[in-house]
């Protein structure tokens, strides 16, 4: 039997075998694509996953790098408050401050560069409270030196105001000493004589009462032994006060004046009385000349030496 007679009579079973063919092809196409699509959906739930995951890290990573950053930020606000207590304390302040900035630099190059991994956070966080602690012990330890180096200045100070205090009084007491050692020295004068004179037609001088013949007045007094003074030229300052208290002085004939050592004040003398003293008595004499007349009445004759008031007398003209 051929072909064309069996097909012609069993065509039901051609057409069988034809949709067997097209349901095992669906069947296959069905499973390939379920297939897929759930490939697709496990990948595409990974890679959200992934991304979540990813994203949480980098949220992480930017915790980690503010927390650093605002740590540094404090620690080199807290080495700008101790700045310029100490000298010393200062250097230290700023080696670690150039420390602290080369870590905040790096951290900005990691930052742009990577993620800032927990590691690295937990590194850099130990380095930056290592160096905190260490500014902080160095700082109450300079701290404790300046309380003992101020103890110290107080102790020297009030050392230094005893000394000076014992100073002021040794230099009260030397200047005590050096008074009485002047006033040891002086020589107080003798027998103050003082008298108006008048010249005779003759050129001998006489002594006179009467204003109207005075010329000029004489002082003489006596200089004592005194093995304390030293020897040499000794000065003696001469005042003649007139009878309305005014010191009979004139410049060009030798007047001037010198600083009394009781008062401080300065003083006219009329003239002076110069010695070559050689701890022998001797006998000293000036003689003022005026060039006007002398009036009447009760003058006043003082001696000094060395600014000190050693001797007085006086004389009466009529």
């Amino acid at each position: 039997m051929n072909d064309t007679n069996y097909n012609s009579q069993y065509p039901e079973d051609r057409s069988a075998k034809k949709l067997n063919g097209v349901g095992v092809f669906f069947l296959i196409t069905t499973i390939l694509f379920l297939g897929a699509g759930i490939f697709l959906f496990a990948d595409n739930q990974h890679k959200a996953k992934m991304i979540t995951a990813s994203k949480e890290e980098v949220t992480v990573s930017d915790n980690r790098y503010v927390d650093l950053d605002s740590k540094y930020t404090a620690a080199l606000a807290e080495i700008e408050s101790f700045k310029g207590k100490n000298a010393e304390l200062d250097s230290v302040l700023n080696v670690k401050e150039k420390y602290i900035l080369n870590l905040r630099a790096n951290l900005n190059k990691e930052k742009k560069n990577r993620d800032i991994s927990d590691a690295e956070y937990k590194r850099q966080m130990n380095d930056l409270n290592t160096l905190v602690a260490d500014l902080n012990t160095k700082v109450d330890q300079l701290s404790q030196e300046n309380k003992k180096l101020f103890v110290q200045k107080d102790s020297l100070g009030a050392d230094i105001t005893q000394k000076a205090s014992v100073i002021s009084d040794l230099q009260t007491t030397n200047t005590t000493l050096t008074k009485k050692v002047t006033v040891a020295s002086l020589l107080i004068p003798t027998g103050i004589t003082t008298s108006a004179v008048h010249a005779k037609s003759s050129g001998k001088e006489s002594e006179t009462s009467r204003a109207s013949k005075t010329q000029s007045v004489k002082v003489c007094f006596n200089v004592p032994e005194n093995k304390v003074a030293d020897p040499g030229e000794k000065t003696f300052f001469v005042r003649i006060l007139s009878p309305e208290g005014s010191v009979l002085a004139v410049q060009s004939q030798g007047s001037g004046v010198f600083t009394s050592v009781e008062t401080g004040d300065q003083i006219q003398y009329t003239n002076t009385a110069t010695i070559n003293y050689d701890q022998q008595p001797k006998q000293v004499c000036s003689n003022w000349t005026s060039s006007t007349p002398f009036s009447v009445g009760h003058y006043t004759t003082e001696v000094y030496q060395d600014g000190y008031l050693v001797g007085k007398s006086g004389f009466d003209l009529k």
